[in-house]
């Protein structure tokens, strides 16, 4: 097959991909989109939720259901795509033409790092900044206590370990005039209490880096857990407590409204002061390891699609899905693993995209070239 023919294959193959995708992709984010209205609709209802502001909401939404639906629109486009071949016999002309599957796969594949490349800068940056909005508004205008967390600048119940000996725990801070509320700050060595300080009340100070205790206490302790020295004071008092606003925001902050650069600089902080960051470096690990999910049911998908002459719809779809679901399961079950400890943070997140790979090169090695 010479060269200008082969790029008028590749680029009907990608045509053909590429409209599938883009087909499926608009039908799963519009499902995701009717199934979020119905199941907030209540809330929206309840809260005397504005036009205005409902807008705001679902273009905020817009990007994460997005981000849902890539992995399986590419799935569905790769079964759909060879599968059809197929069915049109146009499978059995490229073989005579002497193609391989491998040769044919080649465009989609490509498509797919490309797609997996994009997804992890999308799901880094607008969808993670999209999360922060949607988030925003909901704790504004859908919490059923509105008055009691107004915007996402409030976190309530902060609790995070500073170092190897040093813990905090702030009920309420409110990040737009840095005061925290009920704070309370622990000094253990090899698990005896050696200090404690309670404040009602504490502003940060930002030109000396400290925090402005009011109405606070100091306890001291001796070795036995007897109190050897007590400090009440209603007056305001200056302490550098060892974090600042931005850890509590970090530490407070979920998942999903935490960048990749975000989480290593946490983990990289949190390491130097000796605090145990396993659960933080599965989900390093995780965010990546997800990223290639597109490539992955892509190479599945290709070899799948072409074990059968008669690839129909309704099989290509329950093929698909099922693919996807599997898959999920084993991302969510490594990674529970490795939170336990049973696996490294790298293998506990990539054993997902272990086991596909490996089905992926059997599946293609053994498929109807």
């Amino acid at each position: 097959v010479s060269y200008n023919i082969m790029k008028k294959i590749d680029y009907y193959i990608l045509r053909e991909f590429s409209t599938t995708f883009l087909i499926v992709s608009l039908f799963f984010t519009l499902i995701s989109l009717i199934v979020d209205i119905f199941e907030n609709l209540n809330r929206f209802i309840d809260n005397q939720v504005t036009l205005n502001i409902l807008i705001s909401y679902y273009k905020a939404s817009l990007p994460s259901m997005v981000s849902v639906t890539i992995p399986v629109s590419c799935l569905v486009s790769s079964v759909f795509t060879y599968g059809m071949m197929i069915q049109r016999k146009e499978w059995l002309v490229f073989k005579s033409s002497g193609l391989s599957l491998y040769r044919l796969s080649f465009p989609v594949l490509l498509l797919g790092l490309i797609l997996s490349i994009g997804f992890f800068f999308f799901d880094n940056s607008v969808v993670i900044e999209n999360n922060k909005k949607k988030n925003e508004i909901k704790n504004t205008y859908m919490s059923k206590n509105k008055n009691k967390s107004r915007d996402k600048s409030v976190f309530e119940n902060v609790y995070f370990q500073i170092n190897e000996k040093d813990l905090a725990a702030v009920e309420k801070f409110n990040s737009n005039n840095n005061v925290a509320v009920n704070l309370s700050f622990i000094e253990i060595d090899n698990g005896v209490l050696l200090r404690r300080i309670d404040s009602k009340k504490a502003i940060w100070n930002d030109t000396i880096s400290m925090w402005n205790l009011k109405d606070y206490s100091i306890r001291e302790f001796e070795e036995n857990g007897l109190e050897k020295n007590v400090i009440i004071s209603k007056n305001d008092s200056l302490l550098a407590l060892k974090f600042k606003p931005d850890d509590i925001i970090q530490t407070a902050s979920k998942s999903e409204e935490v960048s990749f650069n975000e989480l290593k600089n946490q983990i990289i902080s949190l390491e130097k002061n000796g605090v145990n960051t396993l659960r933080r470096k599965v989900d390093l690990n995780y965010k990546i390891a997800y990223s290639f999910i597109s490539i992955i049911v892509i190479f599945c998908g290709i070899p799948l699609s072409v074990y059968r002459s008669n690839t129909t719809l309704a099989f290509g779809g329950g093929l698909s899905l099922a693919t996807i679901f599997a898959y999920v399961i084993l991302l969510k079950f490594g990674q529970s693993l490795a939170y336990g400890g049973v696996l490294s943070p790298f293998f506990g997140a990539w054993m997902s995209n272990i086991i596909f790979i490996s089905v992926g090169i059997y599946l293609m090695i053994n498929a109807r070239k």
